[in-house]
């Protein structure tokens, strides 16, 4: 598809039904620059409905114009036409500086002829003035209370991150508006928006305080203020989490590991505190409770499921099978099986196995990426959520990930980049931690190395605990994974302790899909990563560390394998 120009985007967002609104809007996701004239236009909407529409009238609106109407006498013979006379006569204007006036023309000659205008007493009229007040009044609420489509797409589509989910919920008219307002306290609830389907639901809430302004951090979520879902059963399949990313409203996302298989669901909120002690807001107690439903029916008939063929097996005793592709309004799930071969599960025993990682990529025919998992290197992928769990047997793993996009009408392809999984090992190294600073001491074993420099002992509160810690201090880069790497300090009485990790990490060195390693601690990270031995109370004179269970990386595959949809 051709980008858009100007004017062809504003007819996109004014929802120009001559527009295929699903292909642009994946259009918009893939190409930098549409995405960025999306931004600017919606930034010009708003722009517009500040500078032509008030969000609310001022206080004194109603006053001014009561007093000025007070000051002019207008009557009518009550036996003739009196709309005619009042709609000629009475004019209202906002001066420059805000100011209303009421001005009355003077009585047209031709009126007075006629006998439809004469002077009267100010008493006597002022019921006749008021119903005319309520006119101007009403016609002056309505000028300034217009929605503006600005106004609209402030809230869930004017976030920073174009969401195609959204777009798609938009496009086919999916978009809720609840009109929850719940007040107590001087504080105000509101929801105007929601999108649901079975990938996820998301919900804008605002608060408003006394103030009549949004206020973004008076609301934590935790046992005092939750939001759930529930299915037409009344089951909880879901809590809702504020994921942040704005400042107009608290964007509320919950994510199901499993498409969602009910037809209606309900939305219940449990807010009963207000304040943050994080940013030194007092806490104030309150019930701003709201509950409201979403018919899941048009959703659901949007799910399409696709089959997948193709398998492969690793050299090291892994096999992949792709099995499906559903595709749902505001995410596309991929699932897909793996398996371990018996000598592959010998190096994982007892429950190991089950601690596994997977590496893959989504290109498209040009060899551009569309998504990305556990890349090492700088690449799209936004994975909304991610599951697995075992299967009826040892070593058989299903998995599943829902993406924010995958193309409907093109091809693309599945790239096996690797895969990672917990096994036994035994790797060690001794040495004297009082000499560390001094003369650094490496650990080496399967492509990873670290230098261990420096050992301390801490005390509460610069602990994992109320406990004293031993405190080894070490960088270096590893080819493996060590999220669900388990390390040990042995001391030369035989007392073994269990290693926390503390400190910060990231990946480097990638160029391409199966190199790369990461960083553990450094300078660029903020100092020093940390192995952290609970009860090690002074600093021995010999310890030796042993990595008991190594995340193993596998990145000698090859595999790919076309994914075409049929397009609807």
């Amino acid at each position: 598809m051709h980008c858009l120009s100007p004017v062809e985007m504003e007819q996109y967002i004014l929802d120009d039904p001559t527009f295929h609104k699903q292909q642009v809007a994946e259009h918009i996701v893939t190409c930098l620059r549409c995405r960025s004239l999306y931004q600017e236009q919606l930034e010009e909407q708003a722009l517009w409905s500040q500078e032509l529409f008030e969000k609310a009238l001022p206080d004194s609106f109603t006053t001014k114009v009561m007093a000025a109407l007070e000051q002019e006498e207008l009557v009518f013979d009550d036996k003739k036409d009196p709309m005619i006379g009042t709609m000629a006569a009475i004019n209202m204007e906002q001066n420059e500086g805000g100011s209303i006036a009421v001005k009355v023309s003077k009585t047209p000659s031709t009126l007075v002829e006629k006998g439809l205008f004469h002077r009267k007493g100010a008493i006597f009229w002022k019921l006749t003035l008021g119903v005319a007040s309520l006119l101007i009044l009403f016609s002056t609420v309505i000028l300034y209370s217009v929605p503006t489509l600005a106004e609209t797409l402030r809230s869930l589509f004017t976030h920073n991150n174009i969401d195609i989910g959204l777009l798609r919920a938009q496009e086919f008219g999916l978009v809720e508006h609840p009109n929850i307002k719940v007040k107590d306290n001087g504080y105000t609830v509101m929801i105007n928006e929601a999108v649901a389907d079975p990938t996820r639901v998301v919900v804008a809430l605002q608060l408003f305080g006394p103030d009549g302004k949004h206020d973004r951090n008076r609301l934590v979520f935790g046992p005092e203020n939750s939001i759930k879902i529930k299915d037409d059963q009344g089951k909880i399949v879901g809590n809702m989490s504020d994921i942040g990313a704005t400042n107009d409203f608290y964007y509320l996302v919950a994510f199901f590991s499993e498409p969602l298989q009910t037809d209606r669901i309900t939305i219940e909120g449990n807010l009963t505190q207000l304040g943050n002690k994080g940013v030194n807001i007092p806490i104030q107690k309150g019930r701003w409770n709201f509950d409201f439903s979403v018919d899941m029916k048009e959703a659901n008939k949007k799910t399409t499921i696709t089959p997948l063929k193709g398998s492969y097996t690793a050299p090291d005793g892994m096999t992949i099978r792709l099995k499906r592709l559903t595709r749902m309004v505001q995410g596309v799930r991929l699932e897909l099986d793996t398996e371990l071969s018996e000598e592959a599960l010998a190096r994982s025993p007892g429950e190991l196995w089950k601690q596994q990682g997977l590496k893959f990529h989504l290109e498209d025919m040009q060899g551009g990426v569309i998504q990305s998992v556990n890349a090492r290197k700088v690449a799209p992928g936004f994975v909304m959520t991610q599951s697995h769990h075992p299967g009826d047997k040892p070593g058989l793993m299903h998995w599943s990930y829902t993406f924010e996009y995958l193309p409907r009408d093109s091809p693309y392809t599945f790239v096996f980049d690797g895969y990672f999984v917990s096994e036994r090992d035994d790797a060690s190294v001794q040495f004297e931690p009082s000499k560390l600073k001094v003369q650094p001491v490496p650990f080496r074993s399967d492509g990873d190395e670290l230098m261990l420099r420096d050992f301390t002992v801490e005390s509460p509160p610069n602990t994992n605990g109320e406990e004293v810690e031993g405190a080894l201090h070490l960088d270096g880069k590893l080819r493996n994974e060590y999220s669900q790497s388990e390390w040990r300090l042995k001391a030369l009485n035989g007392k073994e302790y269990t290693i926390s990790m503390r400190g910060a990490s990231t990946t480097e060195g990638a160029s391409g899909w199966k190199d790369g390693y990461i960083q553990l601690g450094g300078p660029n990270l903020g100092g020093l990563f940390e192995f952290r031995a609970q009860g090690l109370t002074e600093i021995p004179d010999r310890l030796q560390l042993t990595r008991t269970v190594v995340d193993r990386l596998y990145t000698n595959v090859d595999w790919s394998v076309p994914i075409k949809e049929d397009s609807k």
